[in-house]
């Protein structure tokens, strides 16, 4: 369950940017939908008008909706409500308050260690006019790595992608790599300058080093469980 506001915003912005169906459900009706935008300024949600005036209207009356949708496997669900009837960039739409908490059921496919303190993993990642900028690693999979970018100078968005970064895994092994920005979420959102966590799968990683991330990875384990004891 999802309560920053921060983290809200940028979910449904992901449901608007794939133009993910969501269904509205309310009073034994149901009708689909789609996010239009997210009006963060305004704290508002806009949804797409449905074709149904009818049905639209029942919406307006009852004035109050759980949406539910499925976005890449992720099941997404919340509750809306004070929905008006309103026009943007002359389309008619549906707008009101952005939720102030959202299920955000993910089911991951690779088991994921934090990186310890006693390791240094780190990833550079080329941007702008050919600049190399490392950045911390917060935590692997052989799906994938979380980035810190503590002063939000990648300016990424979910989909864009680095080809040719250099992932090392402290002193045991390292290689260019490429990779997909997944999600963006702000690492502590009562605290921005801390930075943001940036969710990014590996793509076409090469067997020989899935091999070592995932032998990191059973050290990495390895290490907490011993800990632990």
């Amino acid at each position: 369950m999802l309560y920053g506001h921060g983290e809200i915003k940028q979910k449904l912005r992901q449901l608007g940017k794939k133009n993910s169906l969501i269904t509205l459900h309310f009073n034994d009706n149901s009708m689909l939908s789609t996010v239009v935008d997210v009006l963060a300024d305004k704290n508002l949600l806009v949804l797409d008008y449905g074709s149904d005036e009818e049905l639209n209207q029942k919406l307006l009356d009852h004035n109050r909706a759980v949406i539910k949708t499925d976005y890449d496997g992720i099941t997404a669900q919340f509750s809306i409500s004070d929905i008006r009837k309103a026009r943007l960039k002359g389309q008619a739409s549906f707008a009101c308050p952005i939720p102030e908490s959202v299920l955000w059921v993910q089911r991951r496919e690779f088991y994921r260690v934090r990186i310890p303190l006693s390791e240094t993993v780190t990833c550079e990642l080329i941007h702008g006019d050919n600049n190399r900028t490392e950045y911390p690693v917060l935590d692997i999979s052989t799906g994938g790595i979380a980035l810190l970018d503590h002063n939000d100078e990648l300016e990424l968005e979910p989909g864009n992608v680095f080809h040719n970064c250099k992932l090392t895994l402290g002193e045991h092994d390292a290689a260019y790599i490429n990779l997909e920005i997944r999600n963006l979420t702000p690492v502590n959102p009562n605290e921005p300058s801390e930075g943001t966590r940036c969710g990014c799968a590996f793509l076409n990683l090469s067997g020989d080093f899935e091999i070592s991330v995932q032998k990191f990875i059973n050290m990495v384990d390895l290490q907490q469980k011993r800990t632990e004891e």
